[in-house]
């Protein structure tokens, strides 16, 4: 059973990088499970009509109907910039979690989570508000014709600036404490950081940005953070 991790690709239509062909050969081989820990679109919002969107990312679309045939799990963690999916991706289902989710794993209580809630006050509001249902209902009144525009605007200005250590050690001492309550382990992503720290036999990985080429691979009962060559 081989299960990957990823986020933070940031896949952009009117940007393509090779994020987008990397992702595409990393899973030829589709895997028991994928788990993608929010931000891998650089814009992405669940209207009620997806057409839109789809038609941007059409790319990807044979691409997520190859994991459903092939029965892989797909489970998505929604980031600040991909939300209120509704379970959702090209007609294909998937476990969608708005915050974090716990899974089992081969026998390990693994936590899941992008990050962007646990990254500290007041680091963590703009998420609070866009994620907030208020906020969804309105960018669904709104309307993907409207909403579109602006959010690849907004995600354009929004890309980090210089070096994130401090986002980093935030997220360090979130999951140390989950892990304390008794995770064997807790993966997550937003701070574009590959990440490992070990506590009294349990795990914390940062699976980094998968822009750059970053992930976590679970296979054979053990974690190891990758990078695509």
């Amino acid at each position: 059973m081989t299960w990957l991790f990823l986020g933070d690709a940031h896949l952009n239509p009117y940007r393509k990088d090779g994020a987008w062909e990397n992702f595409k050969r990393l899973i030829e081989k589709p895997p028991s499970g994928l788990v993608i820990l929010g931000d891998f679109f650089d814009f992405w919002f669940g209207f009620q009509d997806q057409r839109k969107l789809e038609l941007l990312y059409g790319d990807l679309k044979g691409v997520f109907l190859s994991l459903y045939k092939n029965r892989t799990r797909i489970v998505f963690l929604e980031g600040n910039h991909d939300f209120g999916l509704k379970g959702e991706l090209f007609g294909v289902k998937v476990e969608n979690y708005r915050w974090e989710n716990a899974m089992e794993l081969e026998g390990l209580r693994v936590l899941l989570a992008h990050g962007d809630r646990d990254s500290g006050f007041p680091h963590c509001l703009p998420s609070l508000f866009l994620k907030n249902s208020l906020t969804c209902s309105l960018l669904r009144f709104l309307g993907p014709r409207v909403v579109i525009p602006i959010g690849f605007f907004w995600a354009s200005r929004s890309k980090r600036k210089g070096p994130q250590e401090n986002l980093q050690n935030r997220l360090r001492t979130y999951a140390l404490k989950r892990l304390k309550e008794g995770f064997d382990a807790v993966i997550m992503a937003h701070s574009h950081m590959p990440d490992f720290v070990e506590y009294e036999g349990r795990f914390y990985f940062n699976v980094g940005s998968f822009r750059e080429g970053n992930y976590l691979i679970f296979s054979e009962g053990r974690f190891s953070l990758k990078k695509v060559e």
